[in-house]
């Protein structure tokens, strides 16, 4: 009777370590996009295998079985399952798993192909309960697979009531693209365009067909006249896709550039992934609008050349269809003037942007062409309304609390160009206020082979723009903390964002510093926890 009770209690402790295992299991696999194979190469990177179960259970095996205490063995087992799963039920991700009907279904399935397993060796002998743990994040994947067909139904009901709304509705649809600078600029245009009818848009990053697809069937309105749709890529084909699902009149490249350079290999084929919203714009005979930068390389000048009315280039030199004339930075404010060479007659405008950086001049400029383009008569009204567009939350915001220090929110910047503009911000905002300018930052990801060349560059330019620089994860930051040191800057390399956290302590920041926080990575590349 003792033994049955002490393997009811061994199994009821390993059963709560599954469970709660297998939600971590599932809050990484979400931040992956439920995509098996970078779960499968997240698993030794992240290393998302059990160690402190599986050693406990060995330790107290072998403990037990060489001082003749197997009788106590199972309830040993029970309460450092369980102590390891209370532990573990309490931890915290700095992007939380989100329980959507999709992740509570391959919770429940996932839960069950791995307690079967694991239950069942641990009941044979204890230490099968190690070959079941380890196996956990095999079941999560395997649950994936026999739910997809029926996951694909759903995305299909989804997405077809999604392009029924739309074409139902026909807002004016107006794609937004690039490797940076996308999400700005479309709560930019969002806010300008307001002045010539309701503008349907999504906050934040919200920037696949599914992401879409949940908005419009929730959000978008009769009285909507008009659609900024984010357009991400995560290689050739997915905004072609994007696309075909919106049918965008008009579209914006913001730039091309090496972010997500992992996904593409080379900024060749990043820029024709971004080409082919102009390329399904101008097919539709709509206008796209693409910054100077853009506009060079090969597949937009192919573009260009064949549609030249259609494609418009906003920049500083001549030539450009919507010219920025003059752009100055007083205090937290820009004045930046716009000529429009394209739409004859149209005067110069003036308009005051109330976001730091000068990387934002462009994507003001960027939205005002758009403007000019579908509603030209809004024109006039746009230097009062630019005034008060709202900071853009985690991209460049500042939060002056009073008594702290004055925070700069770049935590979703991903980047080198923005990386560079928000440390001279950063830098000109210390020295105006007499204080230090401090960098919180684990640097930029999905470079692929420019990874070290682009720290090493970021590094550099953080030694000469601050005071102190906290640099998350040195593993994977060693070529920024190289070429970091010997500048003016004290740089320490710390494991986490909470361990930046608390070595911001000793500082004691003051109203006359400037923190920056640069960038902000997922738990997946961030964090290496315990399992």
């Amino acid at each position: 009777m003792s033994a049955a009770v002490g393997m009811l209690v061994a199994l009821a402790g390993l059963g709560a370590l599954v469970w709660v295992r297998v939600r971590t299991h599932l809050a990484y696999f979400q931040q992956e996009e439920y995509d098996n194979a970078r779960f499968l190469r997240a698993i030794p990177r992240v290393r998302l295998f059990d160690i402190r179960a599986s050693a406990a259970t060995l330790a107290l095996w072998a403990v037990a079985t060489g001082s003749g205490w197997e009788g106590a063995l199972p309830w040993l087992l029970g309460a450092a399952w369980a102590g390891i799963a209370a532990q573990e039920a309490r931890w915290r991700f700095k992007k939380p798993l989100a329980m959507t009907d999709r992740a509570r279904r391959l919770f429940a399935l996932a839960a069950g192909l791995g307690a079967v397993p694991a239950l069942g060796l641990a009941a044979w002998h204890p230490l099968g309960a190690v070959a079941g743990l380890q196996a956990l994040p095999l079941a999560l994947i395997a649950a994936n697979l026999m739910l997809a067909p029926l996951q694909a139904r759903i995305n299909a009901r989804y997405v077809a009531e999604a392009e029924a709304k739309l074409a139902a509705l026909a807002p004016v649809t107006i794609g937004v693209t690039g490797s940076f600078g996308k999400t700005t600029v479309k709560h930019i245009l969002a806010e300008l365009l307001g002045a010539a009818g309701p503008v349907f848009w999504s906050r934040g990053s919200i920037n696949t067909v599914l992401g879409l697809t949940r908005h419009i069937r929730e959000r978008l309105q009769p009285a909507h006249r008009y659609f900024v749709a984010e357009m991400g890529a995560y290689g050739l084909g997915s905004i072609a896709r994007l696309c075909a699902f919106a049918k965008p009149r008009y579209g914006i490249v913001t730039a091309v550039g090496l972010a997500h350079a992992e996904r593409f290999g080379s900024l060749e084929v990043t820029a024709r992934a971004k080409s082919e919203l102009v390329a399904d714009v101008v097919a539709r005979g709509g206008t796209a609008i693409v910054a100077e930068e853009v506009a060079p390389l090969a597949p937009f000048a192919a573009l260009r050349a064949g549609a030249p009315d259609r494609v418009l280039v906003v920049g500083r030199a001549e030539g450009c269809d919507v010219r920025i004339l003059a752009a100055e930075g007083s205090g937290d404010d820009w004045q930046v003037t716009l000529g429009f060479p394209f739409r004859p007659g149209t005067p110069e405008l003036t308009l005051t942007l109330p976001l730091l950086g000068a990387h934002n001049v462009t994507n003001l400029a960027l939205a005002v062409a758009m403007v000019a383009v579908v509603a030209p008569e809004a024109l006039p009204g746009l230097p009062r309304i630019a005034p008060n567009i709202p900071q853009i939350p985690h991209r460049l915001q500042k939060k002056d609390t009073g008594r702290g220090p004055l925070i700069l929110d770049d935590a979703y910047n991903a980047n080198e160009d923005g990386f560079l503009n928000a440390l001279d911000v950063a830098r000109e905002l210390a020295d105006r206020r007499g204080g230090r300018a401090v960098l919180v930052t684990p640097g930029v990801a999905e470079l692929g082979s420019a990874h070290d060349a682009v720290h090493a560059r970021l590094g550099k330019a953080a030694a000469a723009a601050c005071d102190e620089v906290l640099a998350i994860g040195p593993e994977r930051m060693a070529a920024f903390t190289a070429a970091a040191q010997g500048g003016r800057a004290r740089v320490q390399a710390v494991p986490s964002l909470a361990a930046a956290r608390a070595a911001l302590e000793p500082l004691k920041l003051g109203p006359a510093d400037v923190l920056l926080y640069e960038n902000d990575l997922p738990d997946l590349l961030e964090d290496r926890r315990l399992l």
